[in-house]
């Protein structure tokens, strides 16, 4: 049975419904692949993605709507506050050394079920499907990358509840859900996130074969080519063997060939002296000449691949 704020003034009514809190185990089915992790840390897609004119303007509706419903949230009676006022901007809170960050779309009270509880607050948009899916299921299991990213934010800002709040882009239905915070689940969320950030190696992959229905994730993937079709990163020192993220400092690199720390324009240019992570290139490592500064890789196809300056 839904609640109603009816006592509350507002621009248009306001239905809240009765929320599921979310908890439990976490498993391989709900998991989010950790080669789709991997990749954008270290900035590796061979062709940095391009968004047309229609992509832009679709994540621009979705942060209006983020603000429309904070706005709303406000008008209705909620008390939300959607920027830290330390630094007026969006709430941020970092993790795994500086290396992981959660975003919150604000905080909120005054939630019926739990007026005097302080939530961070979720805002998402949703297609017709994803949105009766998250209404069917909950968001734990139909959106496990949202569940993680409001466990994160709760971790971060020192909160035990959350307020999920899906719209649908169709109809504009909405709903939402308080999610309670699972520190064990959030413990083990960290140390996945360090593993993969400071591993040299790719991770698993969710699928070992893309064309599989239930792979259907990768399809749209935009580390599909070097996951999947042989596709080569990105030459930066992100992608090299030199460079190691630190586990100290703020999101600290640093460069083994040169010596020093690496800001983050030095990440994106790399250096001539640049050699590929060995896990990242599609093919069979041969030889190596590390006073040489090269690396030979036999192919797929048979060809030789020589990383590095051979002189």
């Amino acid at each position: 049975m839904p609640i109603t704020r009816r006592h509350v003034p507002a621009l248009r009514s306001w239905n809240l419904p009765v929320c599921r809190k979310q908890g439990g185990g976490y498993g391989r089915e709900t998991a989010v692949c950790q080669v789709h992790l991997r990749l954008p840390n270290v900035a590796s897609h061979e062709v940095p993605p391009v968004f047309d004119g229609r992509m832009r303007r679709l994540f621009d509706t979705g942060h209006r709507e983020e603000e429309r419903i904070v706005g709303d949230l406000i008008a209705t009676g909620f008390d939300v506050a959607a920027l830290d006022p330390a630094t007026g901007e969006q709430w941020e809170y970092s993790f795994i050394s500086g290396h992981g960050v959660a975003k919150l779309d604000g905080k909120i009270a005054g939630i019926p079920e739990a007026p005097a509880t302080l939530h961070t607050l979720e805002v998402k948009t949703h297609n017709g499907v994803s949105f009766n899916k998250t209404v069917k299921d909950g968001v734990q299991k139909a959106k496990p990358m949202h569940y993680v990213q409001m466990q994160l934010g709760m971790h971060g800002a020192g909160l035990t509840r959350a307020l999920y709040f899906a719209v649908n882009k169709n109809t504009d239905e909405e709903h939402s859900e308080r999610v309670e915070y699972d520190l064990t689940f959030t413990l083990q969320q960290l140390a996945r996130g360090e593993r993969i950030v400071s591993s040299d190696n790719p991770p698993e992959k969710l699928h070992e074969d893309p064309t599989r229905k239930s792979a259907f994730q990768c399809g749209y993937c935009l580390a599909k080519d070097i996951c999947h079709e042989g596709g080569m990163p990105r030459r930066n020192c992100r992608t090299c063997i030199h460079a190691t993220a630190e586990m100290d400092g703020e999101a600290r690199w640093s460069c083994a060939r040169h010596k020093r720390d690496l800001s983050f324009e030095d990440q994106q240019a790399g250096c001539a002296n640049h050699l590929f992570l060995p896990g990242l290139v599609p093919g069979e490592q041969v030889d190596v000449d590390p006073a040489g500064n090269w690396v030979s890789y036999r192919m797929a196809d048979g060809a030789t691949f020589i990383d590095g300056n051979v002189t």
